[in-house]
């Protein structure tokens, strides 16, 4: 079993083509590429963490339509964009997470929350930070254990715990190698 990130799927979402200049010429392309992307990398027994806005619609039957075909055992933190029946699918579907987990895989603690933050749960222990929301829109953070894991900066392919940890190992060895 693996564990996967992602945020910020936006289905459905007609401005977020342009918004993010996302590479795709209608939202139903958009739609189906992530979903082939995302089903093509997680597994029906992979665990999948996402950390909030997943579709950009009232309409609860579309909705529900999307999160049945996605691979994985679904663990979903809320977004800015999830409203109450968003999170009733959420619950349906998969495990609703609240606005804020700290989950531990192997040994590693990980703080999820749709929006960075400057501070988080066993920080100063080495624990890390994902987020999404800033459609990897802030500059890299050279201090923290922190990485967006927004779906737009990863060629609309969730992470992998792996990709993470050397992602979070690059920064940690840059940190030990930085002059104060």
């Amino acid at each position: 079993m693996k564990h996967f990130f992602s945020s910020d799927y936006h289905f459905d979402h007609q401005n977020i083509l342009r918004y993010d200049n996302r590479p795709f010429a209608t939202i139903d392309q958009m739609n189906e590429a992530i979903i082939k992307r995302h089903n093509s990398q997680v597994s029906k027994d992979d665990h999948f963490y996402f950390l909030g806005d997943f579709a950009f619609s009232k309409d609860k039957y579309r909705i529900e339509q999307l999160l049945k075909r996605l691979n994985g055992k679904k663990f979903f933190i809320k977004g800015n964009h999830d409203y109450y029946d968003t999170i009733k699918l959420y619950e349906r579907w998969g495990e609703y997470l609240g606005e804020q987990k700290t989950i531990k895989i192997d040994t590693q603690w990980i703080v999820l929350n749709h929006f960075c933050l400057r501070e988080w749960d066993r920080k100063h222990h080495g624990s890390w930070h994902l987020f999404g929301h800033t459609h990897h829109r802030l500059p890299y953070d050279h201090e923290n254990r922190t990485m967006d894991v927004g779906i737009n900066g990863y060629d609309y392919y969730p992470v992998e715990f792996n990709e993470v940890k050397t992602y979070m190992n690059q920064k940690i060895s840059e940190q030990k190698t930085k002059v104060y």
